[in-house]
């Protein structure tokens, strides 16, 4: 999906690449090619407003996070290659928080394997409690 949006030639050859040669489709249109591009487009902006809000949501929930500089770290192949994802991201979280802690304060960080790491950290938690 990245390669796709990040196309920017004028007969979408990458898109073409991506459509023909790697999922192995029939030959495409460049209107295909476009139509694609624009779905591709639309599934990213909404990768961006899910993550804004969610992660908005956790800030709004605990409000004295947002008193000092935050790093929030962030998984995933949208944040890590996504055209202008982090950046997309920043914007949208100005909607739901102060747009002076987005920008001054909030430094989003990609988190290689997070999940493993979360899961990591779970886990000890629960067998220190145990002790």
């Amino acid at each position: 999906m990245s390669e796709i949006v990040a196309d920017d030639s004028s007969d979408l050859h990458g898109v073409k690449a991506v459509l023909e040669g790697t999922l192995d489709l029939p030959p495409t249109t460049l209107i295909d090619r476009r139509i694609v591009q624009n779905v591709c487009n639309m599934v990213g902006t909404r990768g961006v407003r899910l993550s804004a809000a969610a992660m908005s949501a956790v800030l709004l929930a605990r409000p004295e996070l947002m008193k000092n500089n935050i790093s929030v770290g962030i998984d995933g192949s949208m944040y890590q290659f996504y055209p202008n994802f982090e950046q997309d991201l920043y914007k949208v979280s100005s909607v739901f928080l102060d747009p002076d802690f987005v920008q001054n304060r909030l430094k989003l960080r990609l988190a290689k394997d997070g999940s493993g790491v979360g899961a990591a950290i779970v886990a000890m938690t629960v067998d220190r409690d145990r002790a």
